[in-house]
């Protein structure tokens, strides 16, 4: 009897891995490839296109506020500014990162930043993860923000997928997010 029931358990959690792994690549054809960034003439700063009644959006609107408010933040405390934002409607949490691999990028690793942090739910199932990278002065933004965008998977998570890709900047200072 008990391996009656291990096998059936055994049989019940490779159907549900089978169904929750149909993952086509890493960006599928719903609203997830990131929102296209335009970086004008003369400036650093790259401003994502994003609806601002969404997630994304707001958290963006609070990003771009908490950077003029604390542009000398680490990338730690800007990354639990956000945690907190009243926008996010689950406890999140802020932490230090290295380079390397990272939540939502697969096999990519994450490197080329002096600093780096990540917010995100205490609950692994939401498929919500934002990073702050800061770049060394001189840095290619445009080409970090560009490796990220072709590197980040939506559907990191199993069986969810992030609906939304924010990506953006302020100097050397990049907001990411999936959600």
């Amino acid at each position: 009897m008990k391996k009656l029931i291990a096998m059936l358990l055994a049989l019940a959690m490779v159907l549900s891995m089978a169904a929750c792994g149909n993952n086509e690549g890493t960006n599928p054809s719903n609203d997830t490839t990131p929102t296209t960034p335009s970086q004008p003439a003369g400036n650093s700063d790259v401003t994502p296109t994003v609806d601002a009644a969404t997630l994304g959006g707001k958290l963006w609107a609070a990003f771009e506020a908490a950077q003029a408010a604390n542009a000398s933040a680490t990338a730690e405390e800007m990354a639990n500014i956000l945690a907190t934002d009243a926008c996010i409607q689950f406890m999140c949490g802020a932490m230090p990162i290295e380079p390397g691999f990272q939540a939502g990028f697969d096999d990519y690793e994450v490197k080329g930043f002096e600093q780096g942090a990540v917010y995100m739910p205490m609950i692994g199932s939401i498929p919500f993860v934002g990073y702050i990278f800061d770049l060394a002065d001189g840095a290619d933004v445009a080409a970090f923000i560009q490796s990220l965008e072709e590197n980040c998977n939506p559907r990191w998570n199993i069986c969810v997928t992030a609906e939304q890709t924010v990506v953006g900047s302020k100097g050397n200072r990049v907001f990411f997010l999936m959600c």
